[in-house]
């Protein structure tokens, strides 16, 4: 085996010369999950056989040439033997010669091939995966050394396969939460253990900076393997081996191997870094955002009461339409302060709700009452008679207003309908408030419950973006959650509220 390769997607190293053993311009196989079946040469019998044979013919070709030569003598002379008990003689030797020849080539065949059985089976073991029964060598001959070369193979194997197991398990424990100088630390540390090193370092430095060193015979033997991400240099892996330690190709492509692993893990573990250090600037800005948002929704909440209170005083001692736009829109900008009060108190945790059974029905009504819309039609469908939504009341009339509003707002003054259906089999209650204006368009709806976000139809209102984040939010935190309906453009837009809820007969 002249390659150990743990990653198949790894690139070639350019720096490598070619294999002198690989023609060039020869095509890859088409697969390398069964390759294909080595072509079988030489004769069909087996070696044993052929040696049996062989070793009869040597027994009986004499005989039977000085029997041919006998027979030609008789043929020319034109007088045949008178004496018949020569040719008797030859027959008998002939086959006496035979008989000992074939018993005689089966010892010396049994006897040569004993030990190529042996090592036939033990190549087998070898292709099994069994690497830790050697063959018994005994003798100096060509059968002794060839075991010996397959003993030597597959002690090597072994070692590499040790290995290419601590390989993998260092990479498996490398994560990029332990950090950069952990890793480069424990990669020399497992570099060492792995190869049997005297000692392994890993340097995240230009390795045209750290020279190759040389051996010296008799010393520690220098090895080195670049870290390479993408084709990039980002470093280098530098040990020494004990003088009487063997190193070869295989070797130093696990070596490049583990390098190259080690360099992913590293560049992980930089990337990781870099987007923690991101995260932590997005958490310190996102509080500072919550502060600033809470301190402005407090100091502008007074001030806004107190105009509102102002501008309603002079409008009920001289009226003024100027009055009632101040008082429109101090009511405007006091609900976005509400919205931004909500989100810094939601996203803190310290909305709490109360657990209550109240009627939808009745509370839906209220809201619509509230919204004092004379020229929309409403109409409200209660499909769920005796049932009792459990929610908390003031966060759900602040729902209810929501989206209300935007079914008015932005419904083109389309009639509103309310919808309230029981789910007996979940024990929940929904709630769809539904419009006929031009609904959602599709790219807006994966978006449209986010903070700040409104439809491209909304986008030249004046509203914060806030409504449907909140209202969702405050679904959840009562235990049930806020949906978009599936719809068509230009059909309308139905949202509906999901709720815990309890039937009838139920206390």
């Amino acid at each position: 085996m002249d390659r150990l390769a743990l990653d198949p997607r790894r690139e070639p190293d350019p720096r490598r010369e070619p294999d002198p053993r690989i023609e060039r311009g020869s095509e890859p196989a088409e697969s390398v999950d069964a390759p294909p079946e080595p072509e079988r040469i030489g004769p069909p019998l087996s070696f044993r056989a052929r040696l049996t044979i062989a070793l009869v013919g040597a027994a009986v070709l004499p005989l039977g040439v000085f029997a041919a030569l006998l027979f030609l003598n008789d043929l020319i002379s034109g007088a045949p033997s008178e004496d018949p008990t020569l040719g008797r003689l030859l027959l008998i030797a002939l086959v006496v010669a035979a008989l000992i020849g074939i018993l005689l080539a089966w010892v010396i065949a049994s006897d040569v091939t004993r030990p190529l059985r042996a090592i036939a089976a033990a190549v087998d073991r070898v292709a099994a995966g069994d690497l830790s029964t050697p063959i018994r060598v005994s003798g100096d001959d060509e059968l002794a050394r060839l075991a010996e070369s397959h003993n030597r193979l597959a002690a090597d194997l072994e070692r590499r396969n040790r290995e290419l197991g601590r390989i993998l398990t260092a990479i498996e424990s490398a994560t990029p939460r332990d950090g950069v100088d952990v890793l480069v630390d424990r990669a020399g540390a497992d570099a060492r253990e792995a190869f049997a090193m005297i000692d392994a370092v890993v340097l995240l430095v230009d390795p045209a900076d750290v020279p190759p060193s040389e051996r010296v015979p008799g010393e520690p033997r220098p090895v080195r393997a670049e870290l390479r991400v993408g084709g990039e240099a980002t470093g280098v892996l530098v040990g020494r081996l004990p003088a009487t330690r063997s190193w070869e190709r295989a070797d130093q492509d696990l070596l490049d191997l583990y390098a190259s692993q080690i360099a992913i893990a590293i560049r992980n573990a930089q990337l990781f870094a870099q987007v923690e250090a991101q995260n932590a600037q997005l958490l310190e800005l996102d509080a500072a955002k919550d502060d600033f948002l809470r301190g402005v929704s407090h100091n502008l909440q007074t001030p806004l009461t107190s105009i509102r209170a102002h501008a309603q005083q002079l409008s009920d001692s001289r009226p003024d339409r100027r009055l009632g736009v101040i008082g429109e829109q101090t009511e405007r900008l006091s609900r976005m302060v509400r919205q931004l009060l909500t989100v810094t108190r939601l996203e803190s945790g310290a909305i709490r709700p109360r657990a209550e059974v109240v009627a939808l029905a009745p509370r839906v009504r209220r809201a619509w009452e509230a919204l004092a819309v004379e020229d929309v039609p409403f109409s409200l469908d209660d499909r769920a008679a005796g049932w009792l939504a459990v929610t908390d009341a003031d966060q759900l009339d602040q729902v209810l207003w929501a989206l209300l509003d935007n079914a008015v707002k932005y419904g083109g003054r389309s009639p509103v309908e309310a919808t309230i259906a029981p789910e007996p089999g979940a024990g929940r209650l929904r709630l769809t408030i539904s419009d006929q204006g031009p609904g959602v368009a599709e790219a807006d709806r994966g978006r449209l419950f986010g903070r700040f976000e409104r439809g491209a139809a909304q986008r030249t209102d004046e509203g914060s973006g806030l409504g449907l984040y909140v209202s969702r939010e405050l679904c959840r935190a009562m235990g049930g959650d806020l949906v978009l309906e599936p719809g068509q453009v230009g059909a309308g837009a139905a949202f509906t509220i999901i709720l815990p809820g309890e039937p009838p007969g139920e206390e």
